[in-house]
């Protein structure tokens, strides 16, 4: 509780009718700026909102279905909206992506060769879908190849066999929380417009506009970040952007980004 975003708490302690998180007794209480953020996320999200004359801050009833996927904040909204937008099928597999490490490995020595055979993924507009092309084709190898064979070809072609193992387990919990929901899986092939339209409503703090004298973007609450070397987009520099997350390391790093228009 201390040290991860408390979003996710806030929100199951709403769903449970524990009261404000501020009064309850904690043994060790969470800090007050960790509260503040968890509170800002889950009003940006539509999960909370504070009634007409009234300070109390009420579950939605976007909030209640939020509280039963057990998904970062950010993911369990786009859950939600993909279902608006049909396009819940590739939803599922990007939030399922976006929860685990990278599959993806470049060993020292060997990077080069590693990015010859990740390339064949990429999608030029958005690391998003770079997710579904991928995922197209482990599960189409999957099933014509014995479990050796699967975990030969991702030694061969420099994929983590556990991390696809933990991609594919949490996107079967997804599709069966789906359906304990209500929730429809579109038949056809989704329009990536609404793709990007759903994963933006669990990402509207994580947009940033270039800066037009640098390849720095700025974004929400005075952020300022960099797309990460190993986006598509690092070199095309859009000049609107969403990020999936951001990283700080020697600096503010975008991983995971896609373009988006900036009506939307």
């Amino acid at each position: 509780i201390q040290r991860t975003g408390l979003a996710s708490v806030i929100l199951q302690m709403a769903a449970l009718d524990l009261g404000d998180i501020e009064s309850f007794p904690f043994l060790d209480p969470p800090d007050s700026r960790s509260i503040r953020d968890g509170l800002a996320l889950l009003e940006e999200v539509g999960a909370l909102r504070t009634g007409e004359g009234d300070t109390r801050r009420r579950l939605t009833n976007l909030g209640k279905s939020m509280a039963r996927i057990p998904l970062d904040i950010r993911l369990a909204r786009m859950i939600l909206e993909a279902d608006r937008n049909l396009c819940l099928r590739e939803v599922e597999v990007i939030a399922a992506a976006l929860s685990i490490q990278d599959p993806r490995e470049r060993p020292l020595e060997k990077e080069e060769q590693a990015d010859q055979k990740h390339a064949r993924f990429v999608d030029d507009n958005s690391d998003f879908l770079s997710w579904l092309h991928l995922w197209d084709y482990l599960r189409t190898e999957r099933r014509a190849r014995t479990s050796s064979q699967f975990r030969r070809l991702c030694r061969d072609e420099y994929f983590s066999y556990r991390r696809i193992r933990e991609w594919q387990d949490i996107h079967a919990q997804l599709r069966d929380i789906s359906d304990e929901l209500g929730l429809h899986q579109n038949r056809k092939p989704a329009d990536p417009d609404a793709i990007h339209r759903s994963l933006l409503s669990g990402l509207l703090s994580h947009i940033g506009r270039k800066d037009p004298e640098s390849y720095e973007y700025r974004g929400a609450r005075a952020a300022r970040f960099y797309i990460s070397p190993g986006s598509t987009l690092f070199k095309r520099s859009p000049e609107w952007v969403m990020a999936g997350e951001l990283v700080e390391t020697s600096r503010l790093w975008a991983h995971s980004v896609a373009g988006i228009p900036p009506e939307w």
